[in-house]
């Protein structure tokens, strides 16, 4: 029996949740504060941002590839700067002992979440294009493709 435990809400309203606290205490507050999150988006929306500084808990990863089985991951105990380059959540997964199925599945799940973020991410790039009217042809057509893969 798996028992899974979550904080309640769907990605864009934990997402949402998370940027409000961000903007709160980096623009009204302003106090020090440690905020920690998995939200990514969150990285692009505040690496710009005076107020805030990006960090991360260091890690080293063996065989570091695609396929999160392959990789040895040892998390450490330093906080460096600059964001995470990357989610280790399928070796965090690993680490507690989850079934290796229930692990492959996630991880192609993630990727197909990976090429719909993708194909949204060029589809608001084109439509702000068209709005310009700049569009490029490489752009519409690297859309036209993932969205013919999902």
């Amino acid at each position: 029996m798996y028992i899974f435990i979550g904080r309640g809400t769907a990605t864009f309203d934990g997402t949402a949740i998370a940027n409000a606290v961000v903007k709160e205490l980096a623009e009204n507050i302003k106090c020090r504060t440690l905020f920690s999150t998995h939200y990514h988006s969150l990285v692009e929306d505040y690496s710009q941002n005076v107020a805030v500084r990006l960090g991360h808990m260091a890690c080293m990863v063996e065989n570091e590839c695609e396929d999160p089985s392959q990789e040895t991951i040892t998390f450490l105990y330093k906080f460096i700067n600059g964001a995470c380059p990357k989610s280790y959540g399928f070796n965090a997964a690993r680490l507690a002992n989850l079934p290796e199925e229930v692990i492959q599945k996630g991880h192609r799940k993630a990727r197909e979440f990976e090429k719909m973020t993708q194909s949204l991410r060029l589809f608001r790039e084109v439509c702000l294009a068209s709005e310009r009217s700049t569009v490029d042809a490489d752009a519409v057509h690297k859309l036209l493709t993932l969205i013919e893969e999902l």
